[in-house]
């Protein structure tokens, strides 16, 4: 009896259970949040109430139009010692001359990077998993990064660079993990 009722609270536990980080995460959001996702039309016409799914393809365009561009791959929330506010990837790029480009890598805790909107400007964007034709974050975000690195999207796995991803026009410069002193 006893093993049954453990077994019970168990399975009840493990399935109020909400995994977090396994795909994008759209499927948690609310309604609301659901709004603000939208399909990057025209890089002209973005604005700070939306996150634009985008590919490497058309980011890889727009970088082509800009001296120089930084990319910042991300994860909301994060609280690792190598994520730092939104604001201080916008004051490096402005005191820099870089075009910032802010890329989510899924939509859980979307609301910890809205939530910063009222201390920087850049706009938002996402990783459009669906171009990648895979619901899983960690297929998708290879796909991107091995995209936006000129390489056959498909490609190993191999050892990790960094999230942040400088550009001279379209043309990758390097990959770091932090941002440089400067």
């Amino acid at each position: 009896m006893r093993k049954s009722i453990l077994t019970l609270t168990c399975a009840l536990v493990l399935l109020s259970c909400s995994i977090q980080g396994l795909t994008n995460d759209y499927s948690k959001l609310n309604q609301t949040e659901k709004t603000k996702i939208v399909a990057l039309e025209n890089f002209e016409k973005v604005d700070p109430e939306h996150v634009y799914k985008i590919n490497a393809n058309q980011l890889k365009q727009e970088l082509s139009k800009h001296p120089k561009s930084l990319v910042y791959i991300f994860k909301n929330g994060c609280t690792s010692d190598l994520c730092k506010p939104m604001f201080v990837y916008e004051n490096f790029a402005n005191k820099n001359g870089y075009k910032l480009f802010l890329v989510m890598n899924g939509y859980a805790n979307l609301n910890e990077t809205l939530e910063q909107r009222i201390n920087f400007k850049s706009p938002l964007f996402s990783i459009d998993n669906e171009y990648y034709k895979s619901k899983y974050r960690n297929t998708y975000m290879r796909y991107f990064e091995n995209d936006l690195q000129g390489k056959p999207i498909d490609a190993a796995e191999g050892k990790y660079l960094g999230n942040l991803f400088f550009f001279k026009g379209n043309q990758l410069e390097k990959i770091e993990r932090e941002l440089p002193k400067s």
